[in-house]
Parts: structure tokens; C-alpha cells; sequence
């Protein structure tokens, strides 16, 4: 039976190794939780590592992102394409308008067809958020709502100007028609008086009366 004994300097490195690989591991775990769906990526347990398990300690584009954001899902995060794939880091981790938080709102949309956002070749099913009204749900804030004031509107009273009535003068009437005076009616001809008769001559002028001269 053969022994293999490992020289002491050997067997301390493998051990740090060990170590540090593990630790690496543990420390993916702790930073996926803080990530929606960060634990349900297929094939990818530490999706901002370029191995996808954490194990070399190589970082991807991703995870230099969440490290800047000092390990935090924020909405740059969010809204950021890290791997450069055409869709956000929330789309490809079902929060796509950005209102995951940790403390407050752990809700994701989906969690069926998620895909790595340091990896350009995994990306997620568009029709997963083609119905989500993004733009009319803005992401929750941490801080305290503001309140703002109603503006106040003061409305002068209207200005009533008064009716300008113009009386139009009496229409002018017209006098009377002169009527003409009646035709003067012309006085009937006066009829002459009947004419004298003549004694017969003769007898007249010897003073013989006219009835005597009738015997």
C-alpha cells in the first residue's frame, strides 16, 4: 500500500484555494438575493460572473454594474442594458418598470423566462412585457412624498357691460292728402222769357185793338 503524503506548502494553498472558492460561491448567493429573480436565472447562479457560478471570480459587465450601484438594484441598474442584448436588465429579470426592492416591494412581474443580463446570448421572451403600462406606474421611492400644494386659481367676477339700447325715432307721419274741392257745379242756363207777339201791322198803328180786328 502506497502512501502520498503532500508537502505542507502544497496542501496550505489548496486549502486557501478551496477557501476563496468557496467564499466566492457564498458571496454569489448573498448578492443574488438582492437582485429580482436573481436565483432563478437558468443555468447561471451568479449571473454577474462570466462563468455564471462564481467560482474563478471574474466579473461581467453586470456584475461591474451592480458593484458600482454598490450592490444594489437601482433603477439606472434597471433601466441599463448591461450586456448590450436590445432588452433592460429588468426586462431580462421580470421587474421591466423597475419597482423591485429588496425591503419594501420584493414583487417581479414573472419569474418563468428570465434570462442573464450579462449575457448577450440569453434574452428573454418580448411578449412577457409587451402589455405592461410602464410609462403610467413610475418605480417606488424610498424617500418621503412630497407634498404639493393645489395651485390657487382666483377668478375676477366677469365685467357685465351695460346693454347699449338705441331707441330709433317715431317714424315721421305723413299728412293728410289735400282733398281736392268739389267741381263747382255750373248754374242752369237762365231761359229767356217768351217772346212778345207783334200786333199785326196795320192795325196796331191805327189804334184798332187786336181782338176788334179778330171780329
Amino acid at each position: 500500500m502506497k502512501l502520498f503524503i503532500t508537502s505542507t506548502p502544497h496542501l496550505v494553498i489548496a486549502i486557501g484555494l478551496a477557501g476563496h472558492f468557496a467564499s466566492n460561491a457564498e458571496a454569489s448567493r448573498s448578492y443574488v438575493s438582492k437582485l429580482p429573480n436573481g436565483s432563478k436565472v437558468p443555468g447561471a447562479s451568479a449571473i454577474g460572473h462570466t462563468d455564471g457560478t462564481g467560482e474563478d471570480g471574474a466579473t461581467n459587465a453586470f456584475g461591474d454594474a451592480f458593484a458600482e450601484a454598490d450592490y444594489t438594484w437601482t433603477k439606472t441598474l434597471c433601466m441599463a442594458d448591461s450586456d448590450g442584448d436590445g432588452q433592460t436588465n429588468g426586462q431580462e429579470l421580470g421587474d421591466p418598470c423597475c419597482q423591485w426592492v429588496k425591503t419594501t416591494n420584493p414583487v417581479v412581474l414573472w419569474s418563468t423566462g428570465v434570462s442573464n443580463p450579462g449575457d448577450a446570448s440569453k434574452t428573454s421572451e418580448p411578449s412577457l412585457w409587451a402589455n405592461v403600462p410602464c410609462g403610467s406606474t413610475s418605480a417606488p421611492s424610498t424617500s418621503a412624498p412630497s407634498t404639493t400644494s393645489p395651485p390657487v386659481t382666483t377668478t375676477s367676477p366677469a365685467t357685465t357691460s351695460p346693454a347699449i339700447v338705441t331707441t330709433a325715432p317715431p317714424a315721421t307721419t305723413r299728412p293728410p292728402t289735400t282733398t281736392s274741392p268739389p267741381a263747382t257745379t255750373v248754374p242752369p242756363s237762365t231761359t229767356s222769357p217768351p217772346a212778345t207777339t207783334s200786333p199785326p201791322t196795320g192795325l196796331a198803328s191805327r189804334g184798332v185793338p187786336a181782338s176788334s180786328a179778330k171780329r
